[in-house]
């Protein structure tokens, strides 16, 4: 009899069917079975789903505490990049504070880890056509697992377990909502009577970007008039955050969101435009509108979320929102426009807004003279003002900044690039740049050049 069932369980993982549209699964076999076996097969299902959630539980345990000491390794490698200005690996171990050899590895059971969620679903599913209410508490725990989280709200709707309403939050809390799954756990949640008031609870107690966002959906999705439910900008801050993703999906979701919330202001020229009354300009449509999936994020999105970082927020999250940016600082032209604008605000900003948009112009790639000015401006503006005198300086004597600039074919912004360098410029910035030009252009681009010049 054991082994008997322990087979049909295996067999739970086979879904698939053949070429034949009407051929049952492996599964659905093995269901049927298993129902014919009677109600002594539930304990035996739920502890071999119980064994698979709580070994994928572990998995993502020890693969998160790696992933957490890597990722702060590399935050605090960019953070000495920008303050001493030195980007390769040997140059910065001797200012870290966690040696690079001391990094945790994953352990060799991590490394090949293939997630069995055919079979855990296929167990869920078992169970809930063996509709034995010994199974309800299982089902509360398969919640937290996202691949379970379908199968299981599904299972909930047709028995009784308390404590439903926090576990099906939890789990609403961790998918989008245009996952498959989340449709189904508003079902459940609507079965076991949630009110707005739970939701919102759970709400205000949520600072994951993307979970409020998600929370946000239920309320709205809840039978009722709305009563009691956020006013949609409170979730104005997570789909900042989520419009610096590196998803092109999730950023264009919540760049769309942000747009139908109207609650960005713009940013440069248009933002003068809007002050005297002359039309606000749609921000959305020069870096954004139209231009599919795949497009940055919109300057006044990254500015945004400049302004969120730099004063830790989200809660918890800056730290991700910082890497992001810096991200987008390498590859979004956008950004170059969000970074200016802080740079160049006034009244001037704050000094850990000031300071993030410094240590992000160090990775700027402007690539068009219509950026790059502004931005010199801005940046050759703070080397007066003693809070942002240091990070300017720094930004406009990296060799992708100025240098770049005074060998522009533009001979205007050539001209201003070459004007600043003489402002600031040290003796050994004279030299490097000296050799820059020769490498960039060597004897005969610079007879041409000043040749050009005369």
């Amino acid at each position: 009899m054991a082994d008997d069932v322990g087979e049909l369980i295996e067999r739970l993982a086979l879904w698939r069917t053949g070429d034949g549209y009407d051929e049952e699964s492996l599964r659905e076999r093995a269901i049927v079975a298993l129902q014919e076996r009677g109600p002594e097969v539930v304990p035996v299902l739920v502890d071999r789903l119980d064994a698979l959630l709580a070994d994928h539980a572990a998995h993502l345990e020890r693969v998160g505490a790696v992933t957490a000491a890597w990722d702060a390794w590399y935050e605090e490698g960019d953070a000495l990049v920008d303050e001493h200005g030195v980007g390769k690996v040997f140059e910065l171990e001797r200012y870290r504070t966690v040696p690079s050899d001391s990094l945790p590895q994953r352990e060799p059971r991590d490394e090949h880890y293939q997630d069995p969620y055919d079979l855990k679903q296929g167990l869920v599913e078992a169970l809930r056509r063996i509709g034995d209410e010994r199974a309800a508490p299982v089902y509360g725990r398969a919640l937290r697992d996202r691949a379970c989280i379908h199968y299981a709200a599904t299972a909930l709707r047709g028995t009784h377990l308390d404590g439903a309403v926090p576990a099906l939050l939890d789990a609403a809390a961790s998918i989008e909502p245009d996952d498959m799954a989340f449709r189904e756990v508003l079902r459940a949640l609507e079965h076991y009577g949630a009110t707005m008031a739970q939701v919102r609870a759970r709400f205000e107690a949520e600072s994951g970007p993307q979970a409020r966002v998600s929370l946000m959906h239920v309320m709205k999705g809840l039978p009722g008039d709305g009563a009691g439910r956020p006013a949609d900008e409170e979730i104005g801050d997570a789909l900042v955050f989520l419009a610096m993703s590196r998803s092109a999906t999730d950023r264009y979701g919540a760049v769309r969101a942000l747009k139908a919330l109207g609650t960005l202001a713009p940013i440069g020229p248009a933002a003068g435009a809007a002050a005297d009354g002359q039309g606000r300009r749609d921000p959305w449509d020069a870096d954004f509108g139209g231009s599919g999936m795949d497009a940055p994020p919109p300057a006044e999105a990254v500015h945004a979320a400049i302004v969120l970082a730099a004063h830790g927020k989200p809660p918890g999250h800056d730290g991700e929102l910082r890497r992001r940016l810096r991200h987008m600082a390498q590859d979004a032209p956008s950004a170059t426009r969000a970074v200016t604008a802080v740079l160049a605000r006034e009244p001037r900003p704050s000094d850990a807004e000031l300071d993030l948009a410094l240590r992000l112009a160090l990775r700027l790639r402007p690539d068009r003279a219509a950026e790059q000015l502004p931005l010199l401006r801005a940046l050759h503006g703070l080397t007066a003002y003693p809070p942002g005198r240091e990070g300017a300086l720094r930004a406009l004597r990296r060799d992708g900044m100025l240098f770049v600039l005074m060998l522009h074919d533009d001979p205007a912004l050539r001209e201003e690039a070459r004007a600043v360098f003489d402002d600031v410029a040290e003796p050994e910035d004279r030299e490097r740049f000296a050799r820059y030009e020769a490498l960039r252009l060597g004897t005969w681009g610079r007879l041409v050049r000043k040749f050009k010049r005369r």
